[in-house]
């Protein structure tokens, strides 16, 4: 706790590591066994072959820790209710509007409009932070608060960057979460609850007019609504049920993508050798139009993604709780990982900030940001940004799509982002890490 307030929880990860030298050890906390570990075979045991021994909902809905704001959906239930909701999101998140990269068009086009282009100091964490909640509520609802135009409306934003710090400390709080009496947490997460049910209130209103009307219902525009709402409010009648369906959804994804840019991007305006490499791949891709196939042919530019997941993760940890007895192997005969045993009740806490610095993997130079890394790397379950097996985010491609398509428009119309402060990463934790002092850069516009 005193480290999450302190702002080192990243950094006391690696002392905590380093002072029991190993990769996995165990601790009593709170009246719980806990198990940590930073070794690859127990987050892919716990993921793939021993993931029917794990839940998660008693440390996330059982225990109440999540519950003012949400409850039981696809990242906090176990089971068949799991299932059910994995089954009815997914698909959204497989369709091929995915890979048309034109829906993005628009909003990136309103992040440039917001760059200064006399190379003057911006910082774009909360610019991005704007543009994901601009591209979401679109993806989600069908329509743009459109904050990057109208920066009053970016208060869902704030809100939820409240309420993700609240998540945290109360899940960090365990048995003593009664502790937790943060009058602010309860009145940002009403007022979520409010602006998410005035979106569920009018889709249930276009659903009853539809069946009335016998006429699909439809956007402004005229085209016919197909938003992720409009999806699954047609399958669920009820209110609380299709909002938890939609926080479910939001709390792990609200600040992915801004994240990701943000922190991508803070890199590069420290490697300007890596932001010319990129241009280079953008230049010769000669004008043809950008589409997710052109982007995921950019290898470089994959690479960069990849190295911006492994050294500064938007997530930090896969935590699970035991419910069955078992036994998750160690690794083989060169590994130095030692089987583990996870009585039930245990608390399993796979480390992948960790995993994705040990320089068994990564090499002597493993604390430096080098995306030619990538030219020679295998890692398989080393390197696992969103989790793995069938619990893996489901946004996945859509969220390493997104940031390369934003990052490529960046770098065509900026031929450099030069550093603003010299600060270090400094992590601020919700329920993943941001950067305390933001990605404050310079833009030099491309001749």
């Amino acid at each position: 706790m005193k480290a999450i307030k302190q702002d080192r929880f990243l950094s006391f990860q690696t002392e905590t590591y380093d002072h029991y030298g190993a990769s996995g050890w165990t601790a009593n906390f709170l009246g719980h066994r806990m198990v940590y570990s930073s070794a690859s075979e127990h987050m892919k045991a716990i993921s793939t072959s021993h993931r029917d021994c794990f839940a998660i909902e008693p440390i996330r809905v059982g225990n109440g820790a999540i519950t003012p704001f949400t409850g039981r959906g696809v990242s906090s239930a176990d089971g068949e209710k799991w299932q059910s909701s994995r089954e009815l999101i997914k698909p959204y998140f497989e369709r091929a509007s995915i890979r048309n990269l034109n829906r993005l068009k628009g909003h990136v086009d309103r992040l440039l409009a917001n760059i200064p282009t006399d190379a003057s100091t911006v910082d774009m964490q909360p610019l991005f932070q704007r543009y994901f909640l601009d591209t979401s509520t679109d993806f989600l609802f069908g329509e743009t608060v459109d904050s990057l135009r109208q920066p009053q409306m970016s208060w869902p934003s704030n809100d939820m960057r409240v309420v993700q710090a609240g998540l945290r400390l109360r899940l960090q709080l365990s048995s003593f979460m009664f502790l937790h009496r943060d009058q602010k947490w309860h009145a940002a997460c009403k007022r979520i609850h409010n602006w998410l049910d005035g979106y569920i209130d009018k889709a249930y209103l276009q659903l009853a007019e539809e069946t009335a009307e016998g006429k699909p219902a439809t956007y402004p525009n005229g085209k016919p609504r197909d938003d992720f709402l409009w999806t699954i409010a047609r399958q669920m009648p009820d209110k609380l049920e299709l909002r938890t369906q939609l926080t479910a959804v939001w709390i792990p994804s609200n600040e992915t993508t801004s994240i990701l840019l943000s922190n991508t991007l803070w890199a590069l305006a420290r490697h300007p050798d890596v932001t010319e490499r990129i241009r280079e791949e953008i230049r010769r891709c000669n004008d043809q139009p950008l589409t997710f196939e052109v982007l995921r042919s950019l290898t470089y530019l994959r690479w960069t993604i990849n190295e911006s997941h492994r050294l500064y993760p938007i997530s930090l940890q896969t935590v699970r709780a035991c419910i069955e007895d078992t036994a998750l192997p160690g690794g083989d005969s060169n590994s130095s990982t030692k089987p583990i045993f996870c009585a039930k009740g245990d608390i399993m806490h796979c480390n992948r900030y960790l995993m994705h610095r040990d320089v068994r993997t990564w090499g002597p130079d493993a604390e430096e940001f080098r995306p030619d890394r990538w030219r020679l790397a295998r890692p398989m379950w080393n390197f696992a940004p969103f989790g793995g097996g069938p619990r893996i985010c489901p946004a996945h491609i859509m969220v390493d799509t997104e940031c390369s398509y934003v990052i490529f428009r960046i770098l065509q119309q900026f031929k450099t982002i030069e550093a603003r402060d010299d600060k270090p990463y400094t992590a601020v934790m919700r329920v993943g890490p941001s950067n305390k002092y933001g990605c404050k850069v310079g833009f030099v516009p491309a001749g």
